[in-house]
């Protein structure tokens, strides 16, 4: 299987363009050159920079009291307790410099290889962040998705009869609706956050899952070494968890990596239409949203990087799911 995979093209560019986003997502606020909460830290000076622009500042005490923050707190969350930045022009360096005070520390530049955005936030750190946001939604809802289908999958093709009708009835039902539609509903009546949009994006998704699970279960239950474990007295639950559910496998591995590219589209269509993750937490679909309206300006490019991140994880996804597949159809010839 790992020697098929290895060959596949396909495969191997998906796998390298999602792990690569991975890394960063995981590494996050460690790497991020704002660390603060949501990398959201406002500087008006330096709204709307160009990618490239170097500013200078200095550091300035904060009013308030800070407290210890581990690096583990500062690796999962961010540090509630940023540099405070007073920005400095070239015509304050050499007064700011002569004349610091017990606030201030010594004179430091910092390079925007992103630019900023409106309210003068790194766009890079935004971006490192919200890459976390889309993969954490992306696989708790592929792993939700997954356990629902397979659930309501197998008890529709197993016991059959009513049973079968009516989760065929529901499978129905949410298969002719848009998932963005069914995520919208959702979203709507859940409460406004991370977890709302984990929930839709999960209830968004099962279908396909249940249906191939159900259609699969339908043939594996006439199989002979279904009826030898009947025979043999197996429970219900121990056939369809022992004996079924790992012929599945290869099907629900294509409908992972599946999943996982159509919850993260979601999740960004959701952000697009305000429905999303509340702000300032970064979401690559919120940020092409706040920066739609520079898309006829010199400024495009607001827009365009976060809408670029979305395609490139997207395609990695389906380009893995398309490599499994022909290992799959491969294997079945």
């Amino acid at each position: 299987m790992l020697q098929a995979l290895r060959k596949s093209k396909l495969f191997l560019i998906g796998f390298s363009i999602c792990g690569i986003l991975s890394i960063v997502a995981i590494l996050g606020y460690s790497i991020a050159p704002d660390n603060s909460s949501n990398a959201n830290r406002i500087v008006q000076e330096w709204k709307n920079l160009p990618p490239g622009t170097c500013k200078l500042y200095i550091e300035a005490a904060s009013q308030t009291k800070s407290t210890h923050v581990s690096a583990w707190q500062i690796w999962l969350t961010g540090n509630p307790n940023p540099i405070k930045i007073k920005p400095i022009g070239e015509g304050d360096k050499h007064h700011s410099a002569d004349n610091r005070n017990p606030t201030t520390s010594n004179i430091q530049s910092i390079r925007f290889w992103l630019g900023t955005d409106q309210f003068g936030r790194d766009v890079l750190s935004r971006m490192i962040i919200g890459s976390r946001v889309s993969l954490t939604i992306g696989f708790i809802a592929m792993i939700s998705s997954l356990l629902l289908g397979v659930f309501i999958g197998l008890i529709s093709g197993y016991y059959g009869g009513r049973t079968d009708k009516f989760l065929s009835w529901l499978i129905a039902v949410f298969w002719s609706v848009p998932t963005l539609l069914i995520a919208m509903g959702l979203s709507l009546f859940l409460p406004k956050g991370l977890y709302q949009v984990m929930v839709a994006t999960a209830l968004s998704t099962w279908v396909e899952v249940a249906r191939v699970v159900r259609g699969q279960t339908l043939q594996f239950k006439e199989r002979e070494f279904i009826m030898a474990a009947k025979i043999n007295g197996f429970s219900s639950w121990r056939i369809m968890l022992i004996h079924i559910l790992p012929n599945t496998k290869g099907s629900l591995t294509v409908l992972a990596t599946t999943n996982f590219a159509a919850a993260i589209l979601l999740e960004a269509g959701l952000g697009f239409l305000g429905l999303g993750v509340s702000p300032p937490t970064p979401t690559w679909g919120m940020m092409v949203k706040e920066n739609m309206g520079y898309l006829v300006l010199d400024n495009a490019y607001m827009a365009l990087i976060p809408g670029f991140a979305i395609m490139l994880l997207v395609m990695g996804f389906n380009l893995m799911s398309m490599g499994l597949r022909d290992l799959m159809d491969t294997k079945s010839n």
